[in-house]
């Protein structure tokens, strides 16, 4: 059985996605080279992916899957704390607010029942994969970061013809 508290839990990582694609369709703009354009639009294709992974599970168990306009707000604020910075500097910073979340996805998975374990474990391997092309990002390494982006998308975009 599958508690409420359980179906909160997912509906939250659920937002936790509406808010990266709210941060990266915002992001876009702030960076113009094509590369750092490709990642950002590489994560936000990945975001996209995982909200509708966990839509399924949400909506299968009774769950709430309209998109926060709370989640959208956060993620703007979040904006406005790296609207200044370089790429280097924006990019560092968004590995510790990733580690945030991938702390508290941990947390849910500790506890949640067989049945959500494979798509969660999924979102914590997302968290993952996130820091670990932000910090390439960060050290410099675009061309990486977005190839270990696309390895993970279902749908990867195309590159650019500027590479």
């Amino acid at each position: 059985m599958i508690t409420e508290q359980q179906k909160q839990e997912v509906a939250e990582m659920y937002q936790g996605e509406v808010y990266g694609e709210a941060f990266y369709c915002a992001l876009l703009p702030l960076f113009d080279s094509p590369l750092q354009q490709h990642l950002i639009a590489s994560l936000l294709q990945l975001e996209t992916e995982n909200k509708a992974r966990l839509r399924q599970i949400v909506y299968e168990h009774g769950g709430d899957i309209s998109e926060s306009d709370q989640s959208r707000e956060e993620a703007r604020g979040f904006i406005r704390e790296v609207e200044h910075m370089s790429w280097t500097e924006a990019t560092a910073y968004m590995v510790a607010a990733s580690v945030e979340f991938q702390d508290r996805y941990r947390e849910i998975v500790k506890t949640a029942p067989d049945v959500f374990k494979p798509v969660l474990n999924y979102m914590i391997e997302h968290e993952d994969l996130i820091i670990a092309a932000m910090r390439l990002a960060s050290e410099g390494e675009d061309e990486k970061a977005i190839d270990l982006v696309a390895d993970q998308l279902m749908l990867p975009l195309p590159k650019p013809a500027a590479f």
